[in-house]
């Protein structure tokens, strides 16, 4: 037998064996587990916490939002009641606005102004001010979440807060507002927390991402005439949508579930001006007791948090997997 038809015989075989392992051979499948049970031994600890501690508790809220559940008493099944009484609640259309204008700041703030600083962090000349800008950025991010929050609670004071001092030292007291306290403005203060929005980790990942654009692709460019805005718009945001995507994704996620700066700054109020699903959420569950009610919720919040999530991971699609397809 010639060495091409033993290559080709050797490689029908193996096929054949590829081919058996992908169809579940049982035989095959046993053996390899036996060949590697210290490795599954070692791993199953892992995995059975993850499920009691990690997969178990969504999974059951998620299943209990058809059921009346609260502490101590049996849950009983109700279908859709649950769902029905939040949409048919008087305060659920002025969440569910409050949470569009969230997520529309959340997608400006958490893709627009971490690209920026990146841009200008990245045609920075000298290495050293390159590392000591990302230092900078990275900084913030050791200070706990909370702590900003409250930081910020001081700056609103009508009184006492830095922010209007300032306005009535400018001659502008007319625009001395009481910040968290008025209903016209409220929502647009707890927007305004973190100014101005150069999020560290959403920095680091556009970095990454320019980081791996070819020193030709610029070179080619600039002979070109391709230079600043159209450098940017033409090459690196077309080369960095896949860093978008997934910032986009993160931020839907946290102006659709998040309600920790409100609940801080002010608990929904003045009146309800400030509420979201996740805060009438987390009230229902902590303070009313209604734990079915507010599983219901959070179904809700992830529906709409996995729709988005699956709009953007269709809509914006990388250049190289464009060229992959």
């Amino acid at each position: 037998m010639s060495s091409a038809q033993s290559t080709q015989t050797d490689s029908a075989a193996g096929g054949r064996g590829l081919w058996t392992s992908r169809t579940g051979d049982t035989g095959l499948s046993w053996r390899a587990f036996r060949r590697s049970w210290q490795a599954y031994a070692l791993l199953s600890p892992i995995f059975i916490l993850l499920s009691i501690f990690v997969y178990y508790p969504p999974v059951l809220g998620l299943i209990r939002a058809f059921f009346r559940w609260r502490p101590g008493v049996p849950a009983t099944f109700v279908g859709l009641d649950n769902f029905i009484t939040y949409f048919t609640y008087a305060e659920t259309p002025h969440e569910l606005v409050n949470i569009v204008k969230l997520l529309i700041f959340g997608l400006f703030a958490g893709i627009v102004m971490p690209f920026i600083m990146a841009e200008l962090i990245f045609f920075v000349r000298s290495a050293a001010l390159k590392e000591l800008y990302r230092l900078l950025v990275i900084i913030p991010m050791l200070v706990p979440g909370i702590v900003t929050v409250l930081l910020w609670q001081k700056l609103y004071d009508p009184y006492l807060g830095p922010i209007n001092d300032m306005l009535r030292a400018m001659g502008l007291e007319y625009l001395a507002l009481n910040w968290l306290g008025e209903h016209r403005v409220a929502i647009y203060a707890i927007m305004f927390v973190g100014f101005p929005w150069v999020w560290g980790v959403g920095t680091l990942i556009y970095l990454g991402g320019l980081g791996q654009i070819s020193e030709s692709v610029y070179e080619a460019a600039a002979l070109d005439g391709c230079t600043g805005m159209g450098r940017v718009l033409r090459i690196d945001i077309p080369l960095v949508l896949g860093q978008v995507r997934l910032l986009a994704i993160l931020a839907i996620i946290n102006a659709i579930t998040a309600f920790q700066n409100i609940l801080v700054l002010t608990d929904g109020g003045p009146g309800f001006s400030t509420m979201v699903p996740g805060l009438t959420m987390f009230h229902s569950a902590f303070r009313a007791q209604k734990f079915g009610y507010s599983s219901a919720i959070g179904l809700l919040l992830f529906i709409i948090a996995m729709s988005g999530t699956l709009i953007i991971n269709r809509g914006i699609r990388p250049a190289n997997e464009e060229l992959r397809q």
